[in-house]
């Protein structure tokens, strides 16, 4: 055998080409979210629906000026104790009895509540229309100067006609000075837990 050279050729397959419609599964495969993760984004849709529909429902039963139903679903509502009226987020009792100025703070004071005040000198208004032609007694004395019970000096008009007249009253024409010795209904003002 003479030296001649022998040659072969050796045919190796072409590397893969990847068509761009398996680049694009390929890509959607890696990218697409875990079934945990769908699962954690469903449970926190599903916790602001059922807080909202809480929220919704609370507002519902326990809005204020006492206008929310009181069926079984509202029991956890906060409400005023029986013969007591709610207005926003107070209580009021109108007495239907009679009894002098330091009994009525009395009375108010064993409630858990106070004589109605309105220490910032405001509110006195709006309460007017629904009071009758009675005279109610209020959180306010005259000692050394009218001040509400507890808190500031009186900035309103109160009518008095007389230097005996040392606690306030309520009337639909408005404060009125009155002997403390006197029997009025009275007016008791709790805030609502």
């Amino acid at each position: 055998m003479a030296d001649s050279p022998i040659y072969c050729s050796l045919e190796l397959p072409a590397a893969p080409q990847v068509q761009d419609d398996s680049r694009w599964k390929l890509r959607a495969v890696l990218h697409r979210p875990s079934l945990s993760c769908l699962v954690m984004v469903a449970l926190g849709l599903l916790t602001m629906i059922l807080t909202s529909l809480l929220i919704y429902q609370r507002i519902l039963c326990c809005g204020s000026f006492g206008l929310g139903s009181k069926d079984s679903t509202c029991a956890h509502c906060p409400s005023c104790p029986s013969l007591w009226m709610r207005n926003g987020s107070h209580c009021y009792y109108f007495s239907m009895e009679k009894k002098d100025w330091n009994s009525s703070l009395k009375f108010c004071a064993d409630k858990g509540s106070h004589l109605l005040t309105f220490p910032n000198n405001q509110g006195v208004n709006p309460l007017l229309e629904y009071l009758g032609q009675d005279f109610y007694w209020i959180g306010l004395r005259n000692i050394d100067g009218w001040k509400w019970e507890g808190g500031p000096a009186l900035s309103l008009r109160i009518l008095s006609n007389s230097l005996i007249q040392r606690c306030g009253a309520i009337h639909r024409a408005g404060l009125q000075a009155s002997s403390c010795e006197v029997a009025l209904q009275w007016i008791c003002k709790k805030v609502l837990y």
